[in-house]
């Protein structure tokens, strides 16, 4: 089983430590390749490393999360974004919907909650990966025929 790279940034170190620590990583089936402590940061990280998924507080300072989601959206256009703030405003939620935000969640991030998230996360990235393989394999075999098969203008008669 391939596993889902996770990006996880958040300005406050305790909140990302303790995300780090305590979500079963591998048994949600991703695996965490970075952390930032900002959306600048994260912007590097998330073009070197190709992250999955990214997980992202909003306010932050230099870049905050719904700006690096907008970047991101256009640079990794599979990508996807699970946002968490400590504000309950609509203004946020309607600007992260725009933006390819699968899920957003309110501070204190709960780990039952997160890890619920990610399950429900790593299910559409399965059919996703999934339709992208049967694409991939229809296509090859379209291929295989197209090239295989005799033409008429060889003299070949259809029955």
């Amino acid at each position: 089983m391939e596993l889902y790279r996770v990006l996880l940034v958040d300005d406050e170190e305790d909140i990302r430590e303790g995300i780090s620590r305590k979500m079963d990583w591998l048994g949600l089936g991703f695996s965490l390749v970075g952390e930032a402590a900002n959306g600048q940061d994260a912007l590097e990280l998330a073009e070197s490393l190709r992250p999955d998924v990214i997980l992202t507080d909003i306010k932050m300072p230099f870049m905050d999360g719904l700006e690096l989601c907008r970047i991101l959206t256009d640079r990794l256009p599979a990508a996807r974004f699970v946002v968490f703030s400590g504000f309950d405003a609509f203004e946020y939620a309607k600007q992260a919907i725009q933006m390819n935000v699968v899920e957003y969640i309110l501070k204190p991030i709960n780990a039952d909650e997160l890890s619920a998230v990610l399950r429900r996360l790593k299910d559409q990235l399965d059919r996703e990966r999934a339709e992208r393989r049967n694409v991939e394999l229809l296509r090859s075999r379209y291929t295989c025929l197209l090239y295989t098969s005799p033409s008429p203008r060889d003299g070949a008669t259809s029955r």
